[in-house]
């Protein structure tokens, strides 16, 4: 944008010596009836804010285009500068710029150019308030009845206002990297995730295939035990009893062998049912930490498209001053997420998985060594939680149980220890 010249804002009340040409002044205490300035007559200083303001990019590329003008491999900004260096005279495209934007607005322009000053500005506050300042704008920079004052008061609203919406959208810029690479972690492990899920429904499949063969194989055995205990009965009723003997001698004998095929199946059948138990009970635990991963992915996208909206407020940050967090279970594949929460807050983090087949020696050293304990249950064993718990009760260090394992339960369980609400 141009310095505004504080000559050139000051005379405001006298546009027509802005705009036209000497020679077309009309004499001293003549009664100048209101007209709409044309682009090239607009303040040199509205110039550049009517332009960025009131056409975006892809408008200011289409005017470009339809007068000829190729916008290949240039950047916006040259554009956008080709546009404002065509508007210092009339010539051929401020011409199509200036039927461009009298299209555009043509509702406002009838509404807001019989407006007094006094009505125009209030209205120009309340625009400027939601935001919404493209049509009032180009009307306040084509009216030619409106004073210097007015016209001063609006070019510095524009002005500070660009410099507010810089440094928020810097600021938004920043967290909208953060939350993007955040986001491409969680989907990264929600990927790792589904990859692991395929994988146990894939050999749980097998099993049950598996299991399905035994059976049909372990009811052809039994089907061929009881056509050979009838034949066997029907042997005996035979008078020929030595013979019979020496058969039903070789009918038991090899009874005896499919008895004991039959229970060596009957044996595999439970081994194979007792692996697909626990398989299954894998698969669920799965099911749930996908669940989590993708509560936890929704709850960033919320976070993330929060972002655009400008009267977002965002939490205050805590600061966890150095103090050792111990984590004690949770879903240990989403360790590095909670270490990032902890150590980002200038914590320091521990983690137990909450497997306990070592015993409770290490827990014991951790506790010791902790600021605060938080115990999440529905990732966590019985033994572990109890544990924790009573360590904490005797070394007296703050203990919390937690619902949930997901990040945003233990973010909120640490500020409610900065905060100082009690967490034993």
């Amino acid at each position: 944008m141009k310095a505004t010249s504080t000559k050139n804002l000051n005379q405001m009340d006298l546009v027509l010596d802005n705009y036209l040409p000497i020679e077309n002044l009309p004499y001293r205490g003549a009664v100048v009836k209101p007209f709409r300035l044309k682009l090239w007559n607009v303040n040199d200083s509205f110039k550049c804010p009517v332009i960025g303001t009131c056409l975006d990019i892809a408008e200011q590329k289409q005017v470009l285009k339809k007068e000829g003008i190729s916008v290949k491999h240039k950047s916006d900004f040259e554009i956008h500068e080709i546009i404002v260096e065509s508007s210092e005279s009339e010539n051929r495209l401020s011409r199509s710029i200036d039927s461009w934007l009298n299209r555009k607005f043509k509702k406002e322009i009838p509404a807001f150019s019989k407006l007094e000053e006094n009505e125009f500005i209030h209205l120009w506050k309340s625009c400027l308030k939601n935001g919404k300042i493209e049509g009032i704008l180009w009307i306040a920079a084509t009216r030619s009845d409106l004073s210097s004052k007015v016209m001063r008061e609006i070019f510095g609203d524009m002005h500070m206002e660009m410099h507010l919406n810089a440094r928020k959208n810097r600021e938004k810029r920043q967290d909208l990297d953060y939350q993007q690479e955040r986001n491409r972690t969680l989907s990264q492990r929600l990927e790792e995730a589904t990859k692991t899920k395929r994988i146990l429904t894939k050999e749980n499949e097998k099993l049950k295939k598996e299991l399905s063969d035994i059976y049909q194989i372990s009811n052809l055995l039994e089907k061929k035990k009881r056509e050979l205990e009838l034949e066997l009965t029907k042997l005996r009723e035979e008078s020929m009893i030595g013979r019979l003997k020496v058969e039903n001698h070789e009918l038991q004998a090899e009874a005896k062998v499919l008895s004991a095929k039959i229970r060596d199946y009957q044996k595999k059948i439970k081994a194979i049912e007792k692996q697909n138990n626990k398989l299954s009970s894998k698969l669920d635990i799965q099911r749930e930490m996908d669940d989590n991963l993708r509560k936890e992915l929704e709850r960033i996208n919320t976070q993330f498209s929060a972002l655009n909206q400008p009267d977002k407020e965002y939490p205050s940050l805590f600061d966890l001053s150095q103090k050792r967090i111990l984590i004690v279970g949770g879903i240990s594949k989403i360790e590095s997420h909670y270490r990032q929460l902890i150590e980002d807050h200038s914590g320091i983090f521990e983690y137990h998985n909450g497997y306990m087949k070592g015993g409770a020696k290490e827990l014991k050293y951790q506790v010791r060594r902790a600021d605060v304990v938080l115990c999440p249950i529905n990732y966590n064993s019985h033994a572990a939680s109890l544990a924790a718990k009573r360590l904490c009760k005797k070394y007296n260090k703050p203990f919390r149980v937690l619902a949930s394992s997901s990040l945003s339960t233990i973010s909120n369980a640490l500020v409610e220890y900065q905060e100082g609400t009690s967490i034993q």
